[in-house]
C-alpha cells in the first residue's frame, strides 16, 4: 500500500472516530440536561432504605403474673401488582387470592377487588410496579399467616406476597383497669407509635427498648419491593416487663361494685382505690366512665381522661379525719368535752349541722359520729389556721403524691396569711377547698399504719423480657411522718366506734374492724361563687380494715347520683360499695376474723335516732385441718366445730381446703370448702369442677382451693367457662370464665 493511500485512510478513520466521539458527547448531553428530571425520577423509583426495627414492647403484668397488655407479632401483607413482574414468576393475582383466601377469612373474589390488574391496567412507570394491601383483614396478621408465605417463598413461589412486621398492643381484658394501664397508639405531634397514657405512658421508655436497624428496598412510596429480602444490620433490644401492684381479683372485685354503682345510680362519675396502707402499692383503681385501651380512637374523651382518682375535688366530711387528727396532736380537743350542736356564727355567716337542726349538746367524740360541721368548725378554731395548715401540709395536702400515672391534679388549699374565719370553718369540715382522691388514700395510709405516709405507686418490679430476671424493684418511698402512735390510735379507734355503731351497717363487717368516714360534699357551681343547688352532691367514703391491723384502705366516690338515690349521703351510696369490696377483699386474702368483734347499734350516723342492735352475738371457731381425710372424718370433724362442708371433686380423700387450717376463726355455720383430689390423678394435677351460677366471689374461693388462677371476663354470675368441667389440668393454670348479669 503506497504512502498516500494509507494517509487518505487514517483521514477518513480519524473522520469517523470525531464524528463518533462527537455523537456521544451530544448524547451525554442530551442525557445529563434534557432528560436528566425524567431519568433522576426513574432512579429514585428503586430506593434503598434504612428503617427502624423497634423492640419488642414490654409486656404488663399483674402482681401474680397475669398479662394485662402484652405485645403480639402482627405482619401487614402487599401484594404486587406489576404485570411484568408476575409474567416472570408465572403467577397471577387468582392464584394469590386463592392462596390468601383462607388464611385471612376472606373470600376469593373480596380479595380480587383490591389485586385486580384491571384496577391498575391505566398506571404506567413506578405506579404499575406498586404494592397494594388487600383491606383491614390483612393489615395485622398473626405469625402463622406470615410463616406460611415464607414457606412459600422458599419454594420460588408467591413471590409478588410479602409481609413486614407491624406489631399490635393487645388487652386481653378488654377495659378492665383501663386507667392504669392507658393505651398505646401514634403520638400526633411526633407521629410515632408510643405510651399515651398510664403506666404505657409514664413508662413508656423502659417498655420500649432500642430500636435495631433493617435496609429494605422500597418504591418511591415507601412500598416494599417484592422479592427483595431485607437485612437486619443492627439488632433491636426487647423491652422491659412491667410488674404492677394492681391484684387482678380485687380489681375485678372493684370493676364489679364500680358497673354496680353505675347501673343503680347513674352518676356523672365513679371511683374506687384500693391500698396496701404498709406499703403503699395500689392493689387496684378503677373509674366510670372508661373504655377499652385497644379500643381508644373509639372512646369519648371524657371518658379517656377520666381518672377520677387523681381528680381535685372538694372533698367533705371524709377530710374530717385529717383534722381531728391535727387537733387531737397538738392537745387542742377533749374528745368526751361537750359542745352546742345545730349551728355556728362564723363572722356572720350562719353555718348549719348538715341535718339543719343538730342533735342537742354532744361530745366531740359524738360530733365525729354523727359528721357535726358545727363541732368541726369549732375544732378548727381551737386549732387555729397556722396549726391547722401546718398538720395539713404534713398529711401531704400542699403537693401531688407523684403516683406513677399520668394527669395527677393539685389540690387547691386557701394561702394561711390570707384566710378569713369563714375558711378556716369551711376546711375544717372538708368545703371550700379541693384534694384528690390519692392525696386522701396517701395521708390516710399514716393514721391506718401508725405515722407513714407511703407515696402511691403502681409498679413492684421491672424484669427481663426474655429470661424473667428482676432488673430493679421499686421499694415503699416513705415521704413523711406524722404525730404518733397513741393519737392515730385514738383516731383508729374513733374511725371504727362511727362503722360499729352505726346501727344500718351500711360498713359493718361482722367479724373484722372497720375504721371509716363518709363524706357528703356540694358540688361548687363553675365560676366557684357558690353551690350548686340542684342537689349535685359527691359522696365519698374513706376506710380501712382491720382497723386494729390493717391490710386495705379503700377510698370510694360517687359524683351526683342521677337515680334511686333518695338519701344523697357518702353513708348511703358510697359506704355500701366499700363494704362489698373490702369485704371480698377479707375472705379472698383470708384474712383472720376476730371473734371479739361483734360491733353494736347506735344512733344513724346521719343523725337519726335508731334503737340499739339486740341481734344475739354470733360464736367464732378456728378452721380445722381437712387435709388428708375421708369424706365421713370430714364431716364429723366439721360437726364438732359446728361448720358446713361444701365438697368439690370426688377423690377418696381431702387434698385441699378453703380457708386454709391456721388461716383465723369463722363464724359457727360457715362453709368449709374441701376439695377431693381424683383417684389415681397425674401428680400436679386437679380435675376442674363445674363453675356455671357461681358468683365471682365463689369461683374465685374454688378455684383457691384448687391452686388454680383465675382469668374472669364480665361481672354477675358464671355463664361460661372456657375448659370443660371434669377436665385435669396442672395446679396454677389460669382458668378462664365469663360472667353476666343475673337474669
Amino acid at each position: 500500500m503506497s504512502e498516500r493511500v494509507f494517509k487518505k485512510r487514517v483521514r477518513v478513520l480519524g473522520f469517523f472516530l470525531f464524528v463518533g466521539l462527537f455523537a456521544l458527547a451530544l448524547r451525554l448531553m442530551y442525557i445529563q440536561v434534557a432528560q436528566a428530571e425524567r431519568l433522576s425520577a426513574l432512579a429514585q423509583e428503586w430506593i434503598v432504605a434504612e428503617v427502624d426495627i423497634p423492640g419488642t414492647r414490654g409486656t404488663i403484668y399483674d402482681r401474680e403474673g397475669q398479662k394485662l397488655a402484652f405485645t403480639g407479632v402482627a405482619y401487614e401483607i402487599s401484594v404486587s401488582v406489576d404485570p411484568k413482574a408476575m409474567k416472570d414468576w408465572a403467577e397471577t393475582p387468582e392464584m394469590y387470592a386463592q392462596f390468601l383466601a383462607p388464611l385471612v377469612e376472606m373470600t376469593e373474589s373480596e380479595i380480587m377487588k383490591h389485586i385486580d390488574p384491571a384496577h391498575y391496567a391505566h398506571l404506567t412507570g413506578k405506579e404499575a410496579r406498586k404494592a397494594v394491601g388487600i383491606g383491614p383483614k390483612g393489615m395485622k396478621v398473626d405469625s402463622s399467616v406470615h410463616e406460611k408465605i415464607e414457606e412459600m417463598h422458599e419454594q420460588n413461589k408467591m413471590r409478588g406476597i410479602n409481609t413486614i412486621r407491624k406489631d399490635i398492643r393487645r388487652y386481653p381484658n378488654g377495659n378492665f383497669a383501663a386507667h392504669v394501664l392507658g393505651y398505646f397508639g401514634i403520638n400526633d405531634q411526633s407521629n410515632d407509635e408510643q405510651g399515651l397514657a398510664g403506666v404505657e405512658s409514664v413508662y413508656n421508655d423502659k417498655l420500649t427498648g432500642k430500636p435495631g436497624k433493617m435496609v429494605l428496598y422500597t418504591d418511591r412510596e415507601g412500598n416494599p419491593l417484592p422479592n427483595y429480602k431485607p437485612e437486619v444490620t443492627k439488632k433491636a433490644v426487647d423491652g422491659e416487663d412491667l410488674v404492677l401492684t394492681i391484684d387482678s381479683t380485687i380489681q375485678h372485685f372493684v370493676e364489679e361494685e364500680l358497673d354496680n354503682i353505675v347501673n343503680k345510680y347513674g352518676p356523672k362519675h365513679a371511683s374506687i382505690i384500693v391500698a396496701d396502707p404498709n406499703n403503699g402499692e395500689i392493689l387496684a383503681l378503677g373509674n366510670r366512665p372508661h373504655y377499652n385501651p385497644a379500643e381508644y380512637a373509639k372512646a369519648e374523651s371524657e371518658s379517656l381522661w377520666n381518672n377520677w382518682a387523681l381528680r381535685s375535688f372538694e372533698p367533705g366530711s371524709t377530710f374530717k379525719s385529717f383534722v381531728l387528727t391535727a387537733a387531737l396532736a397538738e392537745h387542742k380537743v377533749d374528745l368526751n368535752e361537750k359542745f352546742q350542736s345545730g349551728y355556728i356564727d362564723v363572722g356572720g355567716a350562719i353555718i348549719k349541722d348538715w341535718n339543719g337542726y343538730g342533735w342537742g349538746p354532744i361530745s366531740y367524740r359524738e360530733g365525729v359520729y354523727n359528721s357535726s360541721n358545727v363541732g368541726f368548725v369549732k375544732i378548727g378554731q381551737k386549732l387555729g389556721k397556722e396549726l391547722l395548715y401546718d398538720h395539713l401540709y404534713k398529711f401531704g395536702f400542699d403537693k401531688r403524691t407523684g403516683i406513677d400515672l399520668p394527669g395527677e391534679e393539685q389540690s387547691t388549699l386557701f394561702k394561711v396569711g390570707e384566710m378569713r374565719e369563714s375558711d378556716l370553718a369551711s376546711t375544717s369540715f372538708g368545703q371550700g377547698i379541693s384534694v384528690t382522691p390519692m392525696q386522701q388514700v396517701a395521708a390516710m395510709m399514716a393514721i391506718a399504719n401508725g405515722g407513714k405516709i407511703y407515696q402511691p405507686h403502681m409498679v413492684k418490679e421491672f424484669r427481663d423480657q426474655s429470661t424473667g430476671e428482676t432488673l430493679s424493684e421499686v421499694k415503699p418511698k416513705v415521704m413523711s411522718k406524722i404525730a404518733n402512735e397513741e393519737v392515730l390510735s385514738t383516731v383508729r379507734e374513733v374511725m371504727e366506734e362511727t362503722i360499729t355503731k352505726e346501727e344500718m351497717a351500711h360498713g359493718y363487717i361482722k367479724g373484722y374492724h372497720v375504721a371509716g368516714k363518709t363524706g357528703t360534699a356540694q358540688v361548687p357551681k363553675p365560676d366557684r361563687t357558690g353551690y350548686l343547688d340542684d342537689g349535685s352532691y359527691r359522696l365519698s367514703f374513706i376506710g380501712f380494715a382491720p382497723a386494729d391491723k390493717p391490710r386495705f384502705l379503700i377510698f370510694v366516690t360517687v359524683d351526683q347520683p342521677t337515680r334511686n338515690a333518695p338519701n344523697l349521703y357518702g353513708s348511703f351510696i358510697a359506704e355500701p360499695s366499700a363494704k362489698t369490696v373490702l369485704e371480698n377483699a377479707l375472705r379472698y386474702y383470708q384474712v383472720p376474723a376476730d371473734p371479739n368483734d361483734l360491733g353494736s347499734g347506735r344512733q344513724g350516723a346521719e343523725g337519726q335516732e335508731q334503737p340499739v342492735a339486740t341481734s344475739a352475738p354470733k360464736a367464732f371457731v378456728d378452721v380445722p385441718d381437712f387435709v388428708g381425710v375421708t369424706p365421713d372424718g370430714a364431716e364429723k370433724i366439721a360437726e364438732g366445730h359446728k361448720l358446713r362442708v361444701d365438697r368439690v371433686g370426688e377423690g377418696p380423700k381431702v387434698t385441699g381446703q378453703w380457708p386454709d387450717a391456721g388461716s383465723g376463726q369463722v363464724p359457727e355455720g360457715a362453709g368449709i370448702k374441701l376439695y377431693f383430689g381424683p383417684e389415681g390423678s397425674a401428680e400436679g394435677k386437679v380435675k376442674l369442677p363445674d363453675l356455671t351460677g357461681l358468683s365471682l366471689r365463689e369461683a374465685i374461693e374454688t378455684l383457691a382451693l384448687l391452686q388454680l388462677q383465675i382469668d374472669p371476663a364480665g361481672s354477675g354470675y358464671v355463664t361460661k367457662q372456657e375448659v370443660a368441667p371434669g377436665t385435669l389440668v396442672p395446679v396454677g393454670t389460669p382458668v378462664k370464665i365469663t360472667l353476666s348479669p343475673q337474669s
